[in-house]
């Protein structure tokens, strides 16, 4: 079955062009021109990716953004003309996986695309998550297989590409990791990706868990970060 990739941009002629790439490398694609009819079609077409522009009539990319991340797991890549370093960290701050400035290389779209949905792992049937990876820290536990993270019992929501930094590091207990290996290790590229991004993705995870009374990630100064467990 084809995985359906989902178009969220108003401008006609991009999304025409985006969608042929696209569909041309084997995928089923839906466009929507608006924020609302996005969010509408997220429902009914159930995507594997989303392709997202920021400035939409009505409801915006960055509202859409916040909206999907509260209902599903499912990758996002920005796409926009803002090309400042508040943008990017903006979208990602809202639960971006991904940005790309237009004007952008169509084939470079799809390779993103290819490299998300080959590092976001489905999530598996209730019966079967005895099978799963599972890692043990204390009162933590973290679930590779499935992408679950709980605290005591309790889950706790991560996107694909906090989540995929969360298990990476944890994979390594003690180990020092430079920004530019973790780049290296999640997202297999480093155009979009700098040392702002690693840092508002290592400030978004480490929230979620002191929030639940669990810090595990350190700074390393001058280094990178590691995972004490």
């Amino acid at each position: 079955m084809k995985e359906t990739i989902l178009i969220i941009e108003d401008d006609i002629d991009l999304s025409n062009v985006m969608k042929d790439f696209i569909a041309n490398d084997g995928y089923d694609v839906r466009q929507a021109f608006t924020g609302t009819e996005g969010l509408r079609m997220l429902e009914d077409c159930e995507p594997a990716l989303v392709v997202l522009d920021i400035m939409l009539p009505g409801i915006d990319g960055i509202a859409v953004c916040k909206k999907i991340r509260e209902e599903k797991h499912l990758p996002i890549i920005i796409i926009s003309a803002k090309n400042s370093d508040y943008d990017k960290v903006l979208a990602l701050g809202v639960g971006a996986d991904d940005y790309m400035t237009k004007p952008f290389s169509q084939i470079e779209l799809v390779a993103r695309i290819k490299s998300h949905l080959r590092r976001v792992t489905q999530f598996i049937p209730v019966q079967e998550r005895n099978k799963r990876k599972e890692k043990c820290f204390g009162n933590l536990k973290i679930y590779s297989d499935s992408y679950e993270v709980t605290i005591a019992g309790k889950a706790i929501e991560f996107s694909p590409k906090e989540f995929q930094v969360l298990d990476f590091l944890s994979d390594y207990p003690s180990r020092v990791f430079t920004k530019d290996q973790i780049i290296s290790q999640v997202w297999g590229y480093s155009d979009f990706i700098d040392d702002n991004t690693i840092a508002v993705y290592i400030g978004r995870i480490r929230e979620k868990l002191v929030k639940e009374e669990a810090s595990y990630i350190k700074t390393v100064w001058g280094v990178g970060y590691k995972w004490e467990g």
